[in-house]
């Protein structure tokens, strides 16, 4: 509204200008409303689409990668024993282990000593070794407590895998030192040598040690004790023993990488004795993942049917009681024919040799709906007679799923047609914005010219209804003018 206006005419002109302008308006705003709700219903769509046919590629790639036929499964008939692992260049086979015994590192007890933590030492050096490997320890007046002593083996035998701590028993206090280098012939040693340059409570030599053979038991060596404080082997450093088909194997780790081709044995726990005796094996099977295989078939087949759902609700056709049916967003649409006609004529393709040409094959079969069926029996035969025909038919740019994912990539992506199409739609969308903007000034300009109008023309009565006044009066003035009673 431009002020207050038909005061001199009593026109409405409020009233006539809205009517006006909304004859003007409504038509376009209408057409532009439709044509948005369009646009965002197949934009939307179009989303629907894509994420669909997206999740269909996925899983298509997943069956189009080499590796999911060359990799392979190990079990073990005792994993609390023995874990197996495969790679993808183990052959499939069945073998009979015996867990022997156990690797093991080298852990120590030394001299034991009173005073605790504090005790100290002459100086010197110590030289620790382990097998091969060696590394010497400057003891000083800086260090030569048992703590001093501890933190300087720490520090020096990081590389060499060699840590020590501080075990107080009923004879004293004594360094603990461990190993992580396991094997036979790798038993810690220590030769202490003294420099006579710092005097302590104790001699350095004290802290020799080389591990001595039991008496009572010729594969142990001494261990340390609590009542003469003398020092000890507490675990001894072993190699791990296993048989593979009775062929035996000796190994400084309980990982086991170079005994069957392809494969890591992990051993936890040796065999007791007594199964031993009995001549008990574990069973070790390697084989190809067929389990792998039928999980990704079934979301292949997932998906597929996922996409055939997406494609139907899209297209749908809804008939309504006493009214025009509702239809889906893409109805008619061609992106979506070609794109499933384009998938249906690779799927029906016959390639391949021998046992398997086609998803029928596999156990793969098409219902009335459109959407896949697996039958699992047929397909676990398949994997069990024809892995490598599955494989052959499936994998590779030739494959199936090679084409599959080809055909749908020709559709998703950053350059796809429905990329293309929902740029297009976009751009519709912003054409409707900038029409209704246009619109907008174009009906406001309407409304401007049309109240400047009116407001003219109630002007112009106004006067012409004073002017009228006017004349009356000056009439009703004149002599001999006889005024008419109403």
């Amino acid at each position: 509204m431009v002020g207050i206006t038909g005061i001199g005419s009593g026109i409405k002109i409020d009233e006539i200008v809205t009517a006006l302008v909304n004859a003007e308006k409504a038509p376009k705003t209408n057409q532009l409303d439709r044509l948005e709700k369009t646009t965002v219903a197949r934009i939307s769509a179009m989303g629907s689409l894509t994420s669909a046919l997206n999740t269909f590629k996925t899983a298509v790639d997943s069956l189009n990668k080499a590796s999911l036929f060359e990799s392979r499964t190990a079990s073990s008939s005792s994993a609390s024993t023995l874990k197996v692992t495969a790679a993808s260049t183990a052959p499939a086979g069945n073998y009979s282990v015996q867990v022997k015994q156990l690797a093991t590192s080298s852990k120590i007890a030394l001299q034991s000593v009173a005073g605790g933590n504090a005790a100290t030492f002459n100086s010197g050096t110590l030289t620790i070794s382990g097998g091969s490997s060696s590394f010497d320890v400057d003891i000083t007046a800086s260090n030569n407590t048992l703590a001093g002593m501890r933190d300087a083996i720490n520090e020096a035998g990081k590389t060499s895998g060699v840590s020590a701590t501080i075990i107080s028993d009923d004879s004293g206090s004594r360094l603990v030192l461990s190993s992580t280098k396991s094997g036979a012939g790798n038993d810690i040693q220590i030769v202490a040598n003294e420099d006579n340059v710092t005097a302590g409570d104790n001699s350095l030599t004290s802290q020799a040690f080389s591990p001595t053979v039991d008496p009572g038991n010729a594969d142990a060596f001494v261990p340390p004790s609590s009542t003469t404080g003398a020092g000890g082997v507490i675990t001894k450093a072993q190699s791990s023993k296993i048989s593979i088909d009775g062929l035996d194997l000796v190994r400084d780790s309980n990982r086991i990488t170079d005994a069957l081709e392809g494969v890591t044995l992990d051993l936890v726990t040796a065999q007791s004795a007594t199964d031993l005796t009995d001549g008990k094996t574990l069973s070790v099977t390697v084989g190809v993942d067929k389990g792998g295989v039928k999980t990704n078939l079934q979301k292949f087949v997932d998906a597929y049917n996922a996409l055939i759902g997406t494609t139907s609700q899209l297209t749908a056709v809804v008939p309504v009681d006493g009214g025009n049916p509702v239809t889906g967003p893409l109805l008619g649409d061609s992106s979506i024919r070609s794109v499933l006609s384009s998938l249906r004529n690779e799927m029906v393709k016959m390639t391949g040799e021998g046992g398997v040409r086609a998803l029928a094959d596999l156990g793969i079969t098409t219902e009335k709906d459109g959407k896949l069926k697996l039958d699992d029996t047929k397909l676990t035969k398949a994997l069990d007679g024809n892995f490598d025909q599955v494989a052959g038919y499936l994998a590779g740019d030739n494959g199936l799923m090679g084409r599959l994912s080809k055909s749908v990539g020709a559709y998703v992506g950053t350059t796809g047609v429905l990329k293309q199409r929902t740029d297009a739609l976009q751009a519709t969308k912003v054409s409707v914005d900038e029409q209704r903007t246009s619109l907008n000034k174009r009906v406001e300009s309407l409304q401007n010219r049309l109240y400047a109008q009116y407001n003219a023309m109630d002007s112009l009565v106004s006067r012409l209804q004073k002017t009228s006044e006017s004349l009356a009066n000056q009439l009703a003035s004149l002599p001999g003018f006889v005024k008419k009673d109403n």
